[in-house]
């Protein structure tokens, strides 16, 4: 007789030969019955080493390790096939780029005993880095500077309670069946929209700083630029796609980068514009400045002026990427879900 597993983990990944083993250890390796979780790895069709090393993995544990392919290469249409094919009565995504401690399940299996309500568990994100960049982007994506009031990723004590999003999450997996599938004409923050569309429909997210995992940054800087233009665009474009998906955090980088542009422009035409955009600027350039700082104890001098550099280079193409989404042909596409 088939009995369900408590867990199913999705691992929907794409070229990520650098971090793939590694977590495939860790998701073996946890501190919870082998028998009460399964391990569902969808791939993007990726051409590195990734679908060698998964071979690997499935040769070495063939009873729990289940693999598909993702023609459509989008973390959206991964996540869709993994639940489709999931057994467990909580889903589980976690990205390439993410490691969990052996606790991670019992962690989230206790909390969800306590809120059994709760449409999705989860927990903080300690962001680490592998090189000099990897380190500089991971201290900005982890400082309040950087990324504004999301708890997930600034808390350092102990909290718990309800929140509008969690990372790595435990889904219930009767949540899809009553809101859907996330959209696969969302090509980034597909998460941001199918929270938005379960708060919509009654359910909460609850977080909890005792589950932990391990995010890596991306170890460049035009990595860093990349990322950040991306979730500045697609997080307008989720944003047409489901009411609710918008947070004040969501808006700072637009009007400052607005604010900003403007000032810069009309300064040509006025010297009390020009005034006061190098007023703001001296303020803004002091607010960096003090935020760089902490980097220093933790890693020395020579990761200052580059962290104060990666902070601009966030705020200034999030802005930008937030500005773009408005003319791009996917913002004003009629919804294909």
């Amino acid at each position: 007789m088939f009995t369900k597993p408590t867990f199913s983990f999705l691992l929907v990944v794409r070229n990520e030969e650098k971090y793939l083993e590694n977590l495939l250890k860790s998701v073996l390796n946890q501190e919870f019955p082998s028998s009460k979780y399964e391990i569902i790895i969808v791939d993007g069709l990726s051409s590195d080493r990734t679908p060698d090393i998964i071979d690997k993995y499935i040769k070495l544990y063939p009873s729990r390790i289940r693999c598909f392919q993702n023609p459509k290469q989008t973390l959206p249409s991964g996540w869709n096939i993994g639940i489709k094919n999931s057994n467990g009565r909580y889903v589980i995504r976690v990205d390439g780029h993410c490691q969990i401690p052996k606790d991670f399940l019992a962690k989230t299996y206790a909390v969800i005993q306590t809120v059994p309500d709760a449409a999705c568990v989860g927990g903080i994100i300690k962001t680490k880095g592998k090189g000099f960049w990897g380190k500089v982007n991971a201290y900005v994506y982890s400082h309040p500077f950087g990324v504004g009031n999301s708890k997930f990723r600034t808390l350092n004590t102990h909290w718990e309670g309800y929140v509008d999003t969690v990372p790595y999450g435990a889904y219930r997996r009767d949540i899809f069946d009553q809101v859907g599938y996330f959209r696969e004409d969302l090509q980034r923050n597909e998460d941001l929209e199918m929270h938005a569309r379960i708060r919509n429909q009654g359910g909460n997210f609850y977080l909890s700083t005792t589950i932990q995992s391990v995010y890596f940054a991306r170890d460049t800087l035009w990595g860093l630029i990349k990322k950040s233009l991306g979730d500045g665009k697609w997080t307008f474009i989720a944003a047409r796609k489901s009411e609710g998906v918008l947070r004040l955090r969501h808006y700072i980088p637009l009007l400052a980068f607005l604010s900003g542009l403007t000032l810069a422009m009309m300064s040509i035409l006025s010297q009390t514009f020009l005034l006061l955009f190098l007023g703001l600027s001296m303020i803004y350039f002091l607010l960096v400045a003090v935020s760089a700082i902490k980097i220093i104890r933790e890693h020395g001098w020579a990761y200052y002026f580059p962290a104060m550099l990666a902070f601009f280079i966030l705020h200034l193409t999030r802005g930008l990427g937030s500005m773009l989404s408005f003319l791009s042909p996917e913002y004003w596409r009629k919804s294909s879900n």
